[in-house]
């Protein structure tokens, strides 16, 4: 199995690119090797972007750009509002979406030690033909492109989003009656990175490749949106997040510490390049949907789209993702299944992306979970009917790393109405934040009396999460203040 980094010449897939199993290619051919020719179960298209906030998007209200492929998802589906990553940076959230582990297990993976379960393996086992389109940055101890045993997808094609679109809409163009899970793994709204590296004056063009279409630098300010409203830095900030905000890599300093240095005007031009990112990769999603309407799937297709992580956007005059706060971690999260689904419906429930998607899908596969321990649960019962008494999360949890001279261990837990930060070291280590009255997380009520009773049942929430799940966190001192009387 080989990449294909060239772009297709036409919508149907250039099978002599692939090195492709003899099973696959009659499947590909139209003759099905699992199910039956009359086999109605759904194909299943999992979309993701990379680093797409969940507000990101015009039908979660924003007003400042335009996603009518996203949108067009919601209305036809139900878009969970509350869904979080388990760790707001690419390479261990992927690792957890497509081994439905914790990603502070990713550095037990190694030659010896594959994740026995996959996203792949587990459609596969129920008789479904797999493709993988796009940015993979799952690490290779966990399994790489070429391991096609662990991963569980028989075709895999790199490149840029334009070529991921044309593989996805070649692959939608084959005959087959087999049911397919086709996963279409889009860059953008990532390109910010470069964006942000080009207007903090880096010249290097490999650092500053905007690899999916360029955008202006230097947008009219009368075009740009206004700054968030949380976007000051609160005086009592985690040591951990400040640090990050100083770290020089070794290749050259970060793209938050050099985007420390904008000023308001720039981070609004930043926040105006960020959604140009957003529309075009929803221009490419479009094509995607489009390709399932022409070829009669539409019907019997479902579509989950999601991304592996945020983006600060200038909230907090944080840029990228890596920490705690929402822009970081709230991404978007819709299932549309037509004739199944509650249509343009918001649920509130806490989602757990990354191990979320494992159940969920498995469940629409038909393929049950293997023994544990998986702490992720399905959001399929509750696409159908919103009164659905299947199990769901009373919190969820998301992980958090910083390397300095110290290493900062991160945790967070979501509950309805409040969301608590823990940190395993350096001052200000405890957050906690009132969501249904402070969204922007601006007012840390952790040293608040009024609040004692709300931060140590967190507190507790956070030590259960612990001892029940293979979380590496350790933290001496949260342990004495859940034994606090």
């Amino acid at each position: 199995m080989q990449n294909c980094t060239e772009r297709y010449t036409n919508s149907r897939l250039l099978v002599a690119m692939l090195v492709i199993p003899l099973g696959l290619l009659a499947a590909l051919s139209g003759n099905a090797v699992a199910g039956d020719p009359a086999d109605s179960r759904p194909n299943i298209l999992l979309i993701t972007t990379d680093q797409q906030f969940a507000d990101a998007m015009s039908c979660a209200g924003s007003e400042l750009l335009k996603t009518p492929a996203m949108d067009e998802l919601a209305k036809q589906g139900v878009r969970f509002t509350n869904a979080y990553v388990n760790l707001p940076v690419c390479l261990p959230e992927r690792y957890s979406m497509y081994t439905g582990r914790l990603p502070c297990t990713r550095r037990l993976a190694d030659a010896n030690n594959k994740p026995t379960v996959s996203l792949g393996n587990q459609a596969k086992l129920a008789g479904y033909r797999t493709a993988y389109f796009g940015k993979w940055h799952i690490q290779d101890q966990t399994f790489s492109t070429k391991d096609r045993k662990h991963h569980g997808f028989d075709v895999y094609g790199s490149g840029r989003d334009a070529t991921i679109t044309e593989n996805a809409v070649g692959y939608l163009g084959q005959t087959n009656d087999t049911p397919f899970l086709l996963v279409a793994s889009y860059y953008n709204p990532h390109d910010i990175c470069e964006w942000g590296r080009k207007k903090a004056g880096v010249t290097d063009k490999k650092a500053t490749n905007m690899r999916n279409g360029d955008v202006s630098i230097s947008p009219s300010l009368e075009a740009c949106p206004p700054l968030p409203e949380n976007y000051e830095i609160s005086d009592d900030e985690a040591e951990a997040v400040m640090r990050r905000r100083d770290i020089t890599d070794r290749k050259g300093p970060n793209a938050q510490k050099m985007a420390m240095a904008f000023d308001r005007n720039q981070w609004r031009q930043y926040r105006w390049a960020y959604n140009r990112l957003v529309e075009m990769v929803d221009s490419e999603i479009g094509q995607v949907l489009a390709a399932l309407k022409a070829n009669g799937l539409d019907d019997n297709t479902i579509v989950i789209f999601t991304s592996d992580h945020g983006d600060g956007c200038g909230a907090h005059r944080w840029h990228q993702k890596s920490i705690l706060y929402e822009e970081s971690c709230r991404v978007p999260f819709i299932i549309r299944w037509p004739g199944q689904s509650r249509v343009n419906e918001i649920d509130e429930r806490l989602i757990s992306v990354g191990i979320d998607l494992m159940p969920t899908i498995s469940e629409i596969a038909g393929t049950p979970m293997p023994d544990g321990p998986y702490f992720g649960l399905s959001a399929l019962p509750f696409v159908r009917d919103k009164d659905s008494s299947a199990p769901t999360h009373r919190y969820v949890v998301t992980e958090a790393e910083v390397n300095d001279d110290v290493t900062y261990q991160g945790r967070s837990i979501r509950t309805p109405n409040f969301k608590y930060h823990r940190w395993s070291d350096g001052a200000n280590r405890e957050q906690l934040f009132d969501m249904i009255s402070d969204p922007g997380e601006t007012k840390n009520l952790a040293q608040e009396p009024e609040f004692a009773g709300v931060l140590q049942t967190h507190r507790k929430m956070l030590a259960d999460w612990i001892k029940r799940t293979d979380d590496t966190y350790t933290d001496s001192k949260a342990v004495a203040q859940v034994n606090e009387k």
